[in-house]
């Protein structure tokens, strides 16, 4: 068999593996359902409180996997984007902060604004999305500053201040812990430890209303990735705007991760762990590689979530699931010898 067509098997077994995540995300729980019977229900016309299996599939189950469908394709989007734009093989949300920073927006809004007059709804969106997208993209104003110097900026040394950034992100989120009023702990620590176990659609609409706009705009910088990939004086010389694509990227990015983050919390690695695995398999043509991503990135956070149902009696914090995987992943990437750039 030629190479590329064993790409391409590879590339279509990848996509079934992903749809099949989802799919199993909808029939494995707590309970074992059955298709079968939730088809049966559907065809009975009863009223839903009286349908056992489709109440399960419909009020549970199906919003929780389209949770994790669409924040885990959009992570993986953004971590590819990132990594793209900065050459650096370390570049996500999480890795630069940009997460961090989300949860500490969405954790300064739910203490210190909850209650108060500012506590208004903007466009559609909350509070915690609203402060969540300000903090994130205070975040990315320094990285962009870093990153448009005409001196240029070593990758290690961005990816450097985002830990940092990050780090001091998390001293923030300790401080609001210890402002917040005892019934509001509970709830917020088992968010930020990411979770997409929602009922009913309230959460998808949010993801809905924000992600996919944000989305398709970062697709279509595909093609300005491709040439920035080559290097960034070549990329100008063939007519690529370096700064707007840079100012468009982080922009669109930490929309996206503050729409995941005040939403499910901070799952990290995501955006490291989809690019890199879908890479290997179709290089490093954009155009390619940002749209499997998108696709994986679902299909991986469903099979986490998978994980979080079943590793513990009652359910793993899918945070804890992402990271125990996501953790020796990057230990991996960091020892590589190419570490520092993508020549």
């Amino acid at each position: 068999m030629t190479a590329p067509r064993i790409r391409w098997t590879l590339v279509a077994a990848l996509v079934v593996l992903s749809l099949s995540m989802i799919v199993a995300s909808l029939l494995i729980g707590a309970e074992s359902l059955s298709m079968a019977q939730g088809w049966r229900e559907w065809r009975s016309d009863e009223p839903l409180a009286h349908c056992p299996t489709l109440s399960i599939l419909v009020q549970q189950r199906l919003p929780r996997t389209l949770t994790a469908l669409i924040a885990g394709a959009a992570l993986a989007l953004v971590g590819c984007s990132f990594q793209a734009l900065l050459r650096n093989p370390l570049a996500t949300p999480y890795t630069l902060g940009v997460s961090s920073a989300g949860a500490l927006g969405a954790w300064t809004a739910t203490v210190l604004v909850q209650g108060t007059p500012l506590w208004v709804t903007v466009l559609g969106f909350s509070p915690i999305q609203v402060f969540a997208f300000v903090f994130c993209a205070l975040d990315v104003l320094i990285l962009y500053t870093l990153a448009s110097r005409r001196q240029r900026i070593s990758p290690s040394v961005l990816l450097l201040t985002g830990v940092t950034i990050g780090m001091l992100a998390n001293a923030g989120i300790f401080l609001m812990r210890y402002l917040a009023m005892p019934d509001k702990l509970m709830m917020m620590d088992r968010w930020i430890m990411g979770a997409v176990d929602v009922i009913g659609y309230k959460e998808v609409l949010t993801l809905l209303i924000g992600a996919p706009p944000c989305a398709v705009m970062l697709l279509a910088q595909a093609g300005k990735f491709d040439q920035l990939g080559f290097s960034v004086e070549i990329a100008e010389g063939r007519g690529v705007n370096v700064g707007r694509l840079q100012a468009v990227t982080f922009l669109l990015g930490s929309l996206l991760t503050a729409v995941v983050v005040s939403t499910v919390g901070p799952i990290g690695f995501v955006g490291l762990i989809v690019p890199h695995s879908v890479r290997a398999i179709t290089g490093s043509r954009h155009r390619i590689l940002m749209p499997l991503t998108l696709i994986a990135g679902g299909g991986f956070l469903c099979f986490c979530d998978i994980a979080a149902r079943r590793l513990v009696t009652g359910e793993a914090p899918l945070g804890i699931v992402t990271a125990l995987i996501g953790g020796p992943f990057f230990l991996y990437l960091l020892l590589r010898k190419r570490f520092t750039d993508w020549g």
